[in-house]
């Protein structure tokens, strides 16, 4: 009586060479998501200050009173008659005042009393543009 015992599975060498593929793949993964966070945290930080730019516009036209924004080292403050608003910067992000000074105000019909621009840098760089007179604010990558 002939008996065939049928051997399946994998080889040690074939078993380490699919572990070996696996870790050069997640360390590929790893290395390239700090950057991806990176890029997020300064994209999230351009866009809530694009916010409370027209929040404070919105406020000063809709309550008939001056609002402002004032810039500081590591945050910025949302300033109407009775509130006060802090944004601290998100950690590794930095806000540059290129050509506004270091306060925006806004008077009761909604206009800037300076147009200029700020880069909010990280990992990237975003300019944050407010126009003189219409108050439009435009957000452009770098």
């Amino acid at each position: 009586m002939n008996i065939k015992v049928k051997e399946e599975g994998f080889t040690l060498l074939e078993s380490l060479l699919v572990l070996s593929l696996a870790s050069i793949l997640l360390i590929a993964v790893f290395t390239a998501l700090p950057p991806v966070y990176g890029n997020t945290a300064v994209h999230q930080a351009a866009g809530q200050l694009k916010n409370d730019i027209l929040l404070a516009q919105q406020t000063a036209m809709s309550s008939h009173q001056r609002t402002k924004i004032l810039f500081h080292k590591k945050e910025y403050q949302l300033v109407t008659d009775k509130t006060v608003i802090e944004r601290p910067y998100p950690t590794g992000v930095s806000i540059e005042l290129l050509t506004l000074k270091d306060r925006l105000e806004f008077n009761e019909k909604g206009h800037p009393n300076t147009g200029g621009k700020i880069r909010v840098k990280g990992h990237a760089a975003y300019d944050i543009t407010v126009y003189l007179g219409s108050g439009r604010v435009n957000v452009e990558r770098k």
